[in-house]
């Protein structure tokens, strides 16, 4: 009776602990040679999904408004080329806090949510760091089963946000550099 006891516990807690998902972040921050509202304005823009597609052109296959006008609520279709994992996904802008310079991205449907991972939110926040140059913070936050983790986990980088963000901030150097030639 005593060792039924012992096994049922420990069968419990087994359960308890394998049904438990693991947290994870993963941060970048660039820095970026150009004034926070003039990185801030793209990333709250409207048109930015219309923009990194354009400064962007293999590594979206398509990033299409499906509901919202680019403002909070908005959810956007994410469709990347062949070959890619995840495919696609469905994801809602959550946040656009100009006071903060915080844009939050959840992801609603699809992509790595297909794969087993019960949450997973991409966010991009600006600092200033002095009068002509800003901290640019990329974070990609997810939840996932344990038993998943090592599976999807390979998967999942900042490395994407990176990317948006060095291009961005180029565009945003280089159209100052341009305006200031005139």
């Amino acid at each position: 009776m005593k060792y039924q006891i012992a096994f049922s516990i420990f069968l419990m807690f087994s359960s308890i602990y394998s049904a438990e998902s693991l947290k994870y972040t993963l941060i970048n921050e660039l820095d970026v040679a150009a004034p926070a509202d003039d990185v801030w304005a793209l990333i709250a823009s409207k048109d930015a999904p219309k923009t990194f597609e354009m400064l962007l052109p293999g590594m979206f296959e398509k990033l299409e408004i499906i509901e919202g006008d680019g403002g909070v609520g908005t959810v956007l279709l994410v469709v990347y080329p062949p070959g890619s994992v995840p495919l696609s996904n469905e994801e809602k802008f959550v946040t656009i806090d100009n006071h903060k310079r915080l844009k939050e991205i959840l992801q609603t449907k699809g992509g790595y949510l297909d794969m087993g991972v019960t949450f997973y939110m991409e966010s991009f926040q600006i600092f200033p760091k002095g009068r002509n140059s800003c901290v640019w913070k990329s974070v990609v936050k997810y939840e996932v089963p344990d038993e998943l983790a090592s599976n999807v986990s390979s998967l999942i980088s900042v490395e994407g946000l990176l990317t948006m963000a060095k291009a961005a901030a180029k565009y945003i150097v280089d159209s100052k550099k341009q305006s200031s030639n005139y």
